[in-house]
């Protein structure tokens, strides 16, 4: 599809393809949208456009999912800020992991986890890039009083990609199906890693 390839394209000219930790550009600035139209542009959408999502784009949409607002904390709130939310962007070119601090793209697999990602609903795979919305529980919080926490802290961060993408005239949907077993061989995640939602996003169907 011309999204993907462009987007592989894209991240072969910034240096990603072939390389282990990418730079992302700066994300892109206010698109002028208010918070209370972004609210009602949001809903869930399964038809995406062959065109591409720039890189600026993406870097966006990583921010707004995970990203430091401030210099210890995040765009998304956390259960006892314990900031645990991994966000991974998976991609035809692979998948990476996003390094908020660095505002870069760490890539952990060379293969195209997209139908991993879509499982049994094929449209899933068809989006250009799908953020995948992980945890690590590691810290002994998760085995006792507070094993639900990282579920409501999944759910923030999905809100945020919703109303990034409803600012930014994207499209996507929140997905909780997809293949954990595949996904976590494939990304070298233990049994301390959640793989609570997954989002993937493009621009809307031209044939809608």
């Amino acid at each position: 599809m011309k999204a993907v390839m462009s987007i592989v394209l894209g991240l072969a000219a910034a240096g990603v393809v072939g390389a282990e930790t990418v730079k992302l550009p700066a994300p892109t600035g206010d698109s002028g949208v208010t918070v209370v139209q972004a609210l009602k542009a949001r809903h869930s959408e399964r038809a995406f456009s062959e065109r591409e999502i720039p890189l600026e784009t993406l870097s966006g949409v990583l921010w707004a999912a995970n990203g430091f607002n401030r210099p210890d904390k995040r765009t998304n709130a956390t259960g006892m800020n314990k900031q645990t939310i991994v966000v991974y962007a998976i991609m035809k070119s692979g998948a990476y992991r996003y390094d908020a601090k660095e505002n870069a793209l760490v890539k952990v697999c060379d293969e195209d986890l997209r139908p991993a990602i879509a499982a049994q609903q094929p449209f899933a795979a068809t989006a250009p890039v799908s953020i995948l919305i992980a945890a690590d529980l590691s810290d002994p919080i998760y085995s006792g009083a507070g094993r639900y926490l990282s579920n409501y802290d999944a759910g923030i961060v999905s809100g945020n990609i919703y109303l990034y993408c409803a600012a930014n005239g994207l499209v996507t949907v929140c997905r909780a199906s997809m293949d954990q077993a595949a996904l976590k061989k494939a990304l070298k995640l233990g049994d301390k890693t959640a793989l609570h939602l997954n989002h993937p996003i493009g621009y809307p169907s031209e044939s809608k």
